[in-house]
């Protein structure tokens, strides 16, 4: 994805909010650098005298072709959500520097770090990465579950609707009228769940890991909130599916990691979370299509993999599975 360029009173706003808060010295002249990543934000690298940090700002409009606009206050959201998984984790999440007038600043990855994203279109599928998303997912979900009170303050949905169910459930729903009976049952059983603490874009593209094997980061926080536990799973799961369909070479990589993942989160919640199978099919699904039919499609798709990704979003919701895990039978 592009990055965006850096306008000098956009430069000159951020650099003196970092000197207002004692981020950076008043005569001091940070390099500024946009950075590539999704639709919702503007990100940049600052680097400076004893700076190296990501700084945040959360767009109104989305960078997407269709009309697309949320509460940026999101990325207050955002900020605390990290604070509380990094009391939880805190070896998986950046560490939040400063949350205050409109910016986000968090520590910066190690530059050798990339997206597990390009590992996996590269055919690179650690399955250690996918043990440790699960481990990390199943910690957040166990511990949040046990104890409410740590998210008493992620009980808006507002932004979740804005950026996932109107854009992704919605969307499809309207495009594939013949589904909507699965799709709103989705959506309903969703809306009355509020079991634990949900990233809400628990995806590849999220994941900075160390090539090393040694670390492994979960970012973008903005949408978190208490709700579905199969919603993040669904979210890895769905993203390896449409990583199948675009590599179909890499097949059994990545069905492995999706195994891998989901074992790997039932152990670490067995007792405490329920995660309904049903309920992880029909999102699966709900997300497969979406990243076809939504309003955020998948940009390395081809007209046949999309075509593809639609008939498997399609069957899944028509002739569920037992197990999410067998959606890789019918890509056969």
């Amino acid at each position: 994805m592009t990055a965006h360029p850096v306008g000098t009173e956009q430069a000159r706003a951020l650099t003196e909010h970092l000197v207002r808060r004692g981020l950076a010295s008043p005569d001091s002249a940070p390099d500024i650098r946009p950075m590539t990543g999704g639709v919702s934000n503007d990100v940049f690298a600052v680097t400076g005298p004893d700076l190296d940090v990501v700084v945040k700002r959360a767009l109104s409009q989305l960078r997407v072709a269709q009309s697309w606009t949320a509460d940026t206050a999101r990325l207050d959201t955002e900020g605390r959500a990290l604070r509380l998984a990094g009391c939880l984790t805190p070896a998986a999440v950046p560490q939040v520097h400063d949350l205050s007038d409109g910016y986000l600043v968090i520590e910066r990855a190690p530059h050798s770090w990339h997206t597990w994203r390009d590992d996996l279109m590269a055919g690179a599928v650690s399955l250690s990465v996918a043990e440790r998303l699960g481990r990390v997912l199943g910690t957040w979900q166990r511990t949040t579950a046990q104890e409410p009170r740590l998210t008493a303050e992620f009980t808006d949905l507002t932004v979740f609707r804005q950026l996932r169910v109107n854009p992704f459930h919605t969307a499809i729903r309207e495009r594939h009228p013949d589904l909507a009976e699965p799709i709103e049952e989705t959506v309903a059983v969703m809306a009355e769940a509020h079991t634990c603490l949900v990233h809400g874009d628990y995806s590849p593209k999220n994941v900075l890991a160390d090539p090393a094997g040694e670390g492994v980061w979960v970012i973008d926080w903005e949408v978190a909130h208490v709700g579905d536990p199969t919603f993040d799973p669904a979210w890895i799961t769905g993203h390896l599916l449409l990583k199948t369909i675009n590599e179909p070479r890499y097949t059994a990589s990545y069905a492995e990691a999706a195994r891998t993942f989901l074992r790997t989160l039932r152990t670490e919640t067995e007792g405490v979370v329920a995660l309904d199978p049903a309920q992880l099919v029909r999102q699966t699904a709900c997300l497969v299509l979406a990243r076809v039919d939504g309003k955020s499609p998948a940009p390395y798709l081809d007209a046949e993999a999309r075509d593809r990704a639609r008939t498997l979003g399609r069957d899944l919701l028509h002739h569920s599975p037992a197990l999410i895990t067998d959606a890789w039978e019918y890509l056969k």
